[in-house]
């Protein structure tokens, strides 16, 4: 599947490519005398011959990622234009620009369009000027996002028609050059992260992840470690350990350093839930859906895709990346409900369902990261259902003890199109995790689950240590609700969020909330 290329392209190469791509926005709500869509670029004898025809007509309305094709229509000197709705110009937002990406691909593809000119003032003419870099970076991103199809054991067929190029008409010998740079680098992690989720359980295994995030790394300033079984036994991961024990699969943890920073500066830890296929364990999980288990390692595949945005992007900042890789089967030497296994950290854990084992990975690869005396901790991971019944697949779930951190996250969210929001972590959470038979359980009762995964968290985590916890379990697959996500997979969720935030990071002042 090869990767269409977004070149920058000055009013002279007009008519260079197969179409021209115009943005329209819909005609305002409370103006009842306006009818047809609105043009805010440039105006010209076609441009506004063109909008009366559509006023006329009917045709097009300028609705949110509506499209329309001209056939030899003979605008301007093209054959072809294709028409973009954005919506209305008062909810124009970035992530609005995102899905306009996505759509001119998609129909480019369709219409069979080898190559297409969008003229970014159309895009751009209604966005401050401070804003338009960004704005026409999630354009790109949403190109290149919607580009994505997998490929890895259903090849695409020799007939398949895929777009080459897209021109911004307008952008040459401007800034914008590194603008479509980072667009392109923040698409690829993102897809890289998708490729990781999409491949099935039985290639991506935990070495087989150790192995293609070693890959990744290769010709980038990042130095991959892959701990084995042997050695996780000497750290005394009997928590992650527990959990890969019913497998045939050995455990993999993997960590990937990226030093952009000072030498000597504490790196910020990212740490991934990387449950190749959860079956539930003995706890076994209803067949019906469970296919989709071989999502649970998305919080991995977010941090191996924010490892190598970092990397590509050459951020000034210190980062690890750790990522703890099993896999989750019953068999006769698996765990079992009240089994009591002993942390890495020394507190003991009494194993009350062995479908609860993202946090007992999370346990070890806590305490194995903490070691490095990070200055934050952020981890990832599709952890609970309990997410999805309290926000369903539109937000993911965060909590933490740092209200900064907290906070940071969420402005990062809002700037780069993702939804987060914050749940609590109670004190009274905490009474339903209390056991007779060892430190804690790993898992209470059906109320605020969610919460009560990340108080088990919580309980690993050193107070000193700034740490969020994000439950990517409503947003990691299957997230059609965008049109840059593909309909059926993983979606990438949260890179681009994360991946805002090392940019900008800065020290963090408080350390717990």
């Amino acid at each position: 599947m090869p990767t269409p290329k977004i070149d920058l392209a000055t009013k002279s190469d007009e008519a260079n490519t197969s179409a021209v791509v115009l943005v329209w926005f819909a005609a305002d709500a409370d103006n009842k005398g306006a009818s047809g869509p609105k043009y805010l670029g440039g105006r010209s004898k076609e441009i506004d011959e063109l909008a009366h025809r559509l006023t006329s007509s009917h045709h097009f309305a300028g609705k949110k990622n509506e499209l329309s094709v001209l056939r030899f229509y003979g605008f301007a000197g093209w054959p072809c234009v294709m028409l973009v709705g954005a919506g209305s110009s008062e909810k124009f937002s970035a992530d609005v620009a995102r899905q306009l990406g996505a759509s001119v691909f998609k129909c480019q593809k369709k219409e069979k369009l080898e190559s297409a000119s969008v003229r970014i003032d159309s895009l751009l003419a209604g966005v401050p000027p401070q804003e338009q870099p960004y704005y026409l970076q999630a354009f790109c991103e949403g190109y290149w996002l919607a580009s994505y199809e997998y490929v890895f054991t259903k090849p695409a067929s020799k007939e398949a028609f895929y777009p080459k190029k897209l021109d911004l008409l307008g952008a040459k010998n401007s800034p914008l050059k590194e603008v479509v740079d980072r667009g392109q680098a923040i698409a690829e992690a993102i897809n890289f992260a998708r490729s990781l989720g999409d491949k099935p359980p039985n290639i991506l295994n935990p070495a087989g992840m150790a192995t293609l995030v070693t890959q990744m790394a290769k010709g980038r300033k990042l130095k991959v470690t892959v701990l084995g079984q042997s050695q996780m036994e000497r750290e005394k991961m009997g928590a992650l350990l527990g959990v890969a024990q019913g497998s045939d699969f050995e455990p993999k943890l993997i960590q990937i350093e990226y030093r952009g920073g000072k030498k000597g500066d504490k790196p910020v830890a990212l740490l991934g839930k990387g449950v190749t296929f959860d079956s539930g364990g003995i706890s076994i999980k209803p067949a019906a859906g469970m296919d989709d288990m071989k999502f649970d390692m998305m919080g991995a595949g977010t941090v191996a895709g924010v490892m190598q945005a970092i990397a590509d992007l050459e951020i000034p900042l210190n980062v690890t990346g750790f990522i703890g890789a099993v896999e989750n089967m019953p068999s006769g030497k698996a765990q079992r409900p009240a089994d009591v296994v002993v942390s890495s950290s020394g507190k003991t854990i009494e194993i009350t369902n062995t479908d609860a084992e993202g946090r007992l990975v999370l346990a070890d690869v806590i305490t194995y990261a903490q070691k490095q005396k990070p200055q934050a901790m952020i981890d990832v991971a599709t952890l609970t259902g309990a997410v999805i019944v309290a926000l369903g697949n539109a937000a993911t779930g965060i909590m933490g003890n740092s209200a900064a951190l907290i906070s940071r996250i969420k402005t990062a969210a809002s700037y780069t199109g993702e939804k987060v929001w914050e749940l609590p972590l109670f004190d009274e959470y905490e009474e339903d995790l209390k056991t007779p038979y060892a430190d804690i359980r790993n898992a209470g009762n059906r109320e605020a689950g969610s919460s009560k995964g990340g108080i088990f968290i919580k309980f690993f985590v050193d107070k000193s240590i700034p740490w969020v916890h994000c439950d990517i379990a409503g947003t990691a697959n299957n997230k059609s609700d965008l049109n840059y996500n593909p309909p059926k997979g993983a979606s990438g969720a949260m890179i681009r969020c994360l991946t805002h935030l090392l940019e900008t990071w800065q020290p963090l002042q408080d350390q717990k909330k």
